[in-house]
């Protein structure tokens, strides 16, 4: 069938199932259904293996692993990589761009149309997921995946629009933990603007970090700080207008106030919806030397930073059998990363 049409389908479908249950969430699931019974999905999860590990001496802190043997296929590289004659190889071959989605997955890959306040996007499902209904998120143009650090709004796509695209999404998902990865701070494609997002497991939905206490602000327009844990971590909790205006005002001290280091950081952002509405807004500052935790492997992104790492080698399958990890390892891990908010 036509990619155009079978598109257009299945968006009428999802826009029908969205309407009549009056969630974003039941488009996704209906969506991630599809993709599975086309066989674009790779992996029903069944071979991942989780493991918590807890401080000694506190039992409140915890931090997981995920083995997910699965997810080292994701590197082997899927689709076509020379677009057909007479086809037009968009932005570099940009793997969230829908014209070279369409030849390089030879039309099995078909998205979602979302609109949202400031910009429409396409969810996309995870061919290697990391969770239940792993979606991507991606902008319907082709923009970096830069947010506009120096204020200017020139080669980054603006603040508040990164936030509030990503806090409404999270409002719309409330089942669901989503996240920005900046670039060099867990980014897989830096020059497309993109959000993951992945439902909670149905066991231990409630990840580390969220577990964790968080110091209240010293005043009112100052976000949370996360008490004992590696990585630096600020939060907003409200409504979204609130989270976004009160974020994006904080932010732009904090990029004035990192004004000499600038150039070296980038960042993640992590959101979760409220059952009852409103979000959580977690902010990560990230140094861009310092994107892996071991070597040239362990990207950390959103989810190492919440507090769970993602196995997929026989070398670490092999350092978990022979409990050669534990809360530690994880806690050195990510302190590997740690930067300050503020310069020390």
């Amino acid at each position: 069938m036509d990619y155009n049409r079978s598109w257009s389908d299945l968006n009428e479908h999802l826009r029908e199932a969205e309407q009549a249950s009056g969630g974003l969430a039941t488009a996704l699931a209906e969506l991630e259904a599809h993709q599975r019974e086309t066989g674009f999905i790779k992996d029903d999860l069944g071979g991942v293996r989780r493991h918590q590990f807890t401080h000694p001496k506190k039992t409140t802190a915890t931090f997981r692993v995920q083995y997910n043997p699965k997810r080292a296929k994701r590197f082997n590289g899927s689709g076509v990589q020379t677009p057909p004659p007479d086809t037009e190889n968009l932005n570099g071959g940009c793997f969230l761009c829908r014209e070279n989605i369409r030849w390089q997955q030879q039309n099995a890959q078909v998205g979602f149309e979302i609109g949202m306040t400031h910009d429409i996007y396409h969810a996309w499902m995870n061919p290697f997921p990391l969770m239940p209904n792993h979606v991507v998120i991606a902008a319907e143009n082709h923009v970096s995946q830069e947010w506009d650090m120096d204020g200017r709004e020139v080669g980054g796509v603006p603040l508040a629009q990164l936030l509030g695209d990503l806090c409404e999404t999270a409002e719309r998902l409330p089942n669901h933990v989503g996240f920005y990865n900046g670039v060099d701070a867990g980014a897989s494609i830096p020059d497309h603007l993109h959000f993951q997002f992945f439902r909670r497991p149905p066991k231990d939905p409630v990840f580390p970090l969220e577990q964790r206490s968080f110091r209240p602000p010293e005043t009112d327009s100052d976000p949370l700080i996360v008490d004992d844990y590696p990585i630096a971590v600020a939060l907003w909790r409200g409504s979204v207008p609130n989270v976004v205006s009160a974020a994006t005002t904080w932010l732009r001290k904090w990029t004035d106030g990192n004004a000499d280091r600038l150039a070296g950081l980038s960042s993640n952002f992590i959101a979760a919806g409220h059952e009852m509405g409103g979000v959580s807004l977690y902010f990560v500052p990230r140094e861009r030397a310092k994107p892996r935790w071991n070597g040239n492997g362990g990207m950390v992104g959103g989810l190492e930073l919440l507090g769970e790492f993602v196995f997929s080698s026989a070398d670490e399958k092999a350092m978990l059998e022979r409990h050669q990890v534990d809360y530690f390892t994880i806690e050195k891990a990510l302190a590997s990363v740690h930067t300050p908010i503020f310069p020390t």
